[in-house]
C-alpha cells in the first residue's frame, strides 16, 4: 500500500508538470500570434492555456489584451481582474485594466486602478500620463497637473507628456506655462496637428494674433479636414478684420456638415459686421438671417440667436447721400470802377441807425427743445471663439489615438478679452 501511495503522488506531480508545460506552450503560441496581429488565433491559444492552468496570470492578461485590441472592452475586464488576483503585485496588469476602464469612460475606476499601478511602481511613466488624462476628464486639474508634471520629470523626451501638461496649464488659465509646454512637445515631435492648434489658441488668448495665425496654419497643413482648426483660423481672421478670409475658412465646413450650427452662427455674425459697414448692401443682412435660421433648425434652443433674428428683421436706415455743392452765384451787382486818381473820393455815408431790438424773454420750460440725439450705429453680434477649454484633450500613452478625440470641444464659451499678464513679464 505504501508503494502504491508513493506511485500516485509521483504520477500527480508528473501530470501537474505536464499541465504547466502545456499551458506555457499555448501561451507562447498565443503571444506569437498576437505579435503577428492574428487576434482570433491568439485568443484560442490563451484560452487553451488557462484550461491547462487557471493560475497562469499572464495567459489571463493575454485574453484581456486581445479583447482590448478588438475594442471589446467590457469583456476584457474579467480576464484582467483574474490576472491581478493571481499576481496582485504586477503593476502592468493594473495599468492594462485602467486603460480598459478609461476606454469605457469609467474614469473613477480608471483613476483608482492607475493609482494602484503607481502605488506599486511610482516611476511608471505610462500610468502617470494616463492618470493625468483621467483626472483632467474628471475635472481635478490639480491632480492632473501633478501627474503630468511627474511624467515630464520621468521622461523629459515624451512629447505626449509635454502636450498633456500644456493642456492642463491651459485649462487652469496659465497660458504662459501652456505655451512653454506646447513648444517643448513640438520640439520633440513637430508633426502634431492638435498641439499646433493648442499653441495657436494659447497665443490667441494672449492677443498675439500673428503667432496664433502661424501655428493654426501649421495645424491646418497637418490636418486639413479639421473643422475646429478652420473655426479658429476664421476667428483670428475676424479679429484682424480680414472677413473674406474668415468666410473662406467657414464655408468648406458647411459643405461637409450642413448641421454645424456653431459654424453658421459665426458666419452670420461676420455677414452682419459687413452689413453694418455697408448698410446699402442689404443682401448681407439677408445672408446673415438665412444662416441663423438654418442654425435654429438644427438647434432650436438658442435664445440669443432668436433675439438676433428678431433684432435684424428690418434693415437699418442707410446714411443719406451728401448734397452736391451749389455753384457760386454770379453777382448781380456790376463790378465798381476803380476811382480816378484826380477825383476825390466820395465821403462815406454814415450808417443808418439800427432800431433797438426788443428784449427777448427766456424760453419757458414748455418751449425749450432738447437737442436731437445722435444716431448710433447698432452693435454687431459678437464672434465667439469655439471652445470653452481651449486645448485638445490630453492624449494617453496607448499611442493609437484610442482615447483621444482632438475634435471634442465644448462649443460654448468665449475667449478672455484681457488675459492676465504672464509671470515674470
Amino acid at each position: 500500500m505504501k508503494r502504491i501511495g508513493i506511485f500516485l503522488v509521483l504520477a500527480a506531480l508528473a501530470a501537474g508538470c505536464h499541465q504547466q508545460e502545456q499551458a506555457l506552450r499555448h501561451f507562447g503560441n498565443g503571444y506569437l500570434a498576437m505579435e503577428s496581429g492574428k487576434l482570433a488565433e491568439a485568443l484560442k491559444e490563451f484560452e487553451a492555456a488557462v484550461q491547462y492552468d487557471d493560475s497562469l496570470a499572464i495567459a489571463h492578461a493575454g485574453i484581456g489584451d486581445v479583447y482590448r485590441e478588438q475594442g471589446r472592452f467590457d469583456k476584457a475586464v474579467v480576464p484582467y481582474k483574474k490576472a491581478i488576483a493571481a499576481m496582485p503585485y504586477e503593476f502592468t496588469f493594473h495599468y492594462r485594466l485602467g486603460r480598459v476602464y478609461q476606454a469605457m469612460e469609467r474614469d473613477v475606476d480608471a483613476a483608482a486602478t492607475y493609482e494602484d499601478a503607481v502605488g506599486l511602481n511610482p516611476d511608471y511613466t505610462p500610468a502617470r500620463i494616463n492618470l493625468g488624462v483621467v483626472y483632467f476628464r474628471l475635472g481635478d486639474l490639480d491632480k492632473a497637473r501633478t501627474n503630468c508634471e511627474r511624467a515630464t520629470e520621468l521622461d523629459p523626451n515624451h512629447s505626449f507628456a509635454w502636450s498633456n501638461l500644456g493642456a492642463v496649464y491651459d485649462a487652469q488659465g496659465d497660458t504662459y506655462r501652456a505655451v512653454k509646454a506646447y513648444l517643448k512637445s513640438i520640439e520633440l515631435d513637430p508633426n502634431q496637428g492638435p498641439v499646433h492648434m493648442n499653441l495657436g489658441t494659447a497665443y490667441l488668448k494672449q492677443g498675439r494674433l500673428d503667432q496664433a495665425l502661424e501655428e493654426l496654419k501649421r495645424a491646418s497643413d497637418l490636418d486639413p479636414k479639421s473643422a475646429m482648426v478652420r473655426k479658429r483660423l476664421a476667428y483670428v481672421y475676424s479679429k484682424q478684420k480680414r472677413y473674406g478670409a474668415a468666410i473662406e475658412q467657414l464655408q468648406p465646413i458647411l459643405e461637409k456638415d450642413k448641421d454645424d450650427w456653431d459654424c453658421r452662427n459665426t458666419l452670420a455674425a461676420i455677414y452682419m459686421i459687413l452689413y453694418l459697414r455697408h448698410p446699402e448692401q442689404d443682401r448681407l443682412r439677408l445672408q446673415a438671417l438665412e444662416e441663423w435660421h438654418k442654425s435654429l433648425e438644427t438647434r432650436p434652443d438658442q435664445p440669443a440667436i432668436k433675439e438676433q433674428v428678431t433684432r435684424w428683421l428690418k434693415p437699418v436706415a442707410a446714411p443719406a447721400a451728401p448734397e452736391a455743392a451749389k455753384p457760386a452765384e454770379a453777382s448781380a451787382k456790376p463790378a465798381e470802377k476803380a476811382p480816378d486818381a484826380k477825383t476825390p473820393p466820395a465821403k462815406p455815408e454814415e450808417p443808418a441807425k439800427k432800431p433797438a431790438e426788443p428784449e427777448k424773454k427766456p424760453a419757458t420750460p414748455a418751449e425749450a427743445k432738447p437737442p436731437a440725439p445722435e444716431a448710433k450705429t447698432p452693435e454687431p453680434p459678437a464672434i465667439e471663439i469655439p471652445g470653452d477649454v481651449p486645448a485638445a484633450k490630453p492624449k494617453d500613452d496607448a499611442g493609437k489615438g484610442l482615447f483621444l478625440d482632438p475634435e471634442a470641444f465644448n462649443p460654448d464659451g468665449d475667449m478672455e478679452e484681457n488675459p492676465p499678464a504672464a509671470p515674470g513679464e
